[in-house]
């Protein structure tokens, strides 16, 4: 297995051949959650979905965990990768390892003990609570393997190689699909579509060990397993800051859902097939904050700032095209892709109001998730916090007062995650044109 320094040669080159296997990789992990949500609504019905969707944001803190992890892990590889100390990066994956088993094993046990107090607070309706609590339980067995999992294929593209993660999600991916509508028409229900998830994050984890087996940076070695304070405290200071900004997110989407849940199972049902769209969205905005990440982190590390705003430059260009096709398929398509998920016509209408609303934002995120990218390769993980905050509270203040306006819940919860992607950028923007993130790689450095 082979990395690859993308600062060297065409770097709009390295940018598209580095892109587009993530790309794919993300796509992959979409198409599943849109096969998962459309095996449930038609082999289970609106309640399987509205099940799934209440367990939604246990899943996400979950995912935050994940987040962090793979965050500290692309941020201290990426650097160490160009300057070319490969001991200091032996020194960092091991231990890494050994904290996300960790880490994941007291995560998922506390998420299990407290599920019953995160569905009071979602105001899950009572005809779902059984699925409800039959998927998240098996779902967080499979988050062990996967926050694991995800380590390894996260110091995979860090240093350059996005190919190999492709690969194994292609396999792990395809494996879940294929097993969902056989699980649950065994008669597992809702339990089948949870089970194909846990098998497939188990498989993920194989595969990758595997990998970086092969790897001589990214190999286990327990000559490297020594945990020390310090390194503690620098994956806290990277990891814990974007832990606690999902987290906090998870603020924004457990209203949303309390909103939606207003309106019961069509409420549900509707935020449900909403997201599955934002998930696709995600694959854009992801792949590209991704991207920039690991080409950020690796300029970084040969300590040429200069060369960053090349990087934004080029991500624009590569941000254009995404942005035309959200805003084309929003405006075009809303009515097929609401169809495709549900047969209700009250749900299908109310999911068009919702997409024509929350399309607005969704239009942004490639280019929100470029400065968010950037920020993250500076490895200046607080300000992304600050700024995640920031925009919660103000999509918050917008719901809630046109709410109480019109009394609409979804043209409100619309607008005010419109309004949560446009502040981002705004303070992204303020930031990069104010070159304190200069002063602050330097401090960074010495």
């Amino acid at each position: 297995m082979e990395g690859k320094d993308l600062t060297r040669g065409n770097l709009l080159k390295n940018m598209f051949s580095f892109l587009i296997p993530l790309f794919f990789a993300n796509l992959l992990n979409s198409i599943y959650n849109i096969a998962d949500g459309i095996w449930i609504g038609k082999l289970i019905g609106d309640t399987g979905l509205s099940a799934t969707t209440n367990c939604w944001p246990i899943i996400l803190i979950a995912y935050s965990f994940v987040d962090g992890i793979a965050v500290a892990t692309s941020i201290l590889i990426s650097h160490n990768y160009t300057k070319k100390n490969n001991n200091e990066i032996k020194q960092i994956i091991t231990p890494l390892y050994a904290i996300s088993i960790i880490l994941s094993i007291i995560v998922v046990l506390l998420l299990i003990l407290t599920e019953n107090l995160f569905f009071i607070l979602f105001n899950t309706p009572k005809e779902v609570l059984k699925d409800a609590k039959d998927y998240i339980n098996i779902c967080l067995i499979g988050f062990i393997f996967n926050i694991v999992g995800t380590t390894m294929t996260s110091g995979i593209r860090a240093i350059g190689n996005s190919k190999i993660p492709l690969r194994i999600l292609a396999i792990t991916e395809m494996l879940n699909i294929i097993l969902d509508p056989i699980l649950i028409k065994m008669g597992l229900g809702i339990k089948g579509a949870a089970f194909a998830t846990a098998i497939s994050m188990f498989l993920f984890l194989i595969i990758s060990f595997i990998y970086v087996s092969k790897s001589n940076l990214l190999k286990f070695n327990k000559k490297y397993l020594i945990i020390k304070m310090s390194f503690i405290k620098k994956i806290a200071s990277l990891g814990t800051p974007m832990i606690v900004q999902e987290i906090t997110t998870l603020f924004t989407i457990f209203f949303e859902i309390r909103l939606s849940n207003l309106l019961g199972i069509i409420g549900g049902s509707t935020y449900g097939i909403v997201s599955k769209f934002q998930s696709i969205v995600w694959i854009l905005g992801t792949s590209i904050c991704e991207l920039i990440t690991i080409v950020v982190g690796q300029f970084v590390g040969k300590n040429k700032y200069n060369k960053i705003k090349d990087v934004l430059k080029n991500g624009i260009i590569i941000s254009i095209l995404p942005i035309i096709l959200i805003a084309l398929f929003i405006t075009f398509f809303a009515e097929t892709y609401s169809k495709i998920f549900s047969s209700n016509q009250e749900v299908i209408s109310t999911s068009i109001l919702y997409l024509h609303f929350a399309g607005i934002g969704y239009t942004f995120v490639p280019l929100c998730q470029l400065l968010y990218g950037f920020v993250l390769g500076l490895g200046n993980t607080k300000f992304s916090f600050i700024t995640s905050i920031i925009a919660t509270l103000t999509e918050f203040a917008v719901a809630i007062y046109l709410y109480r306006l019109i009394n609409n819940v979804f043209i409100s919860l619309g607008i005010g995650i419109s309004m949560w992607f446009i502040v981002e950028i705004i303070i992204f923007s303020i930031y990069y044109f104010s070159n304190k993130w200069k002063v602050y790689n330097i401090k960074q450095e010495i």
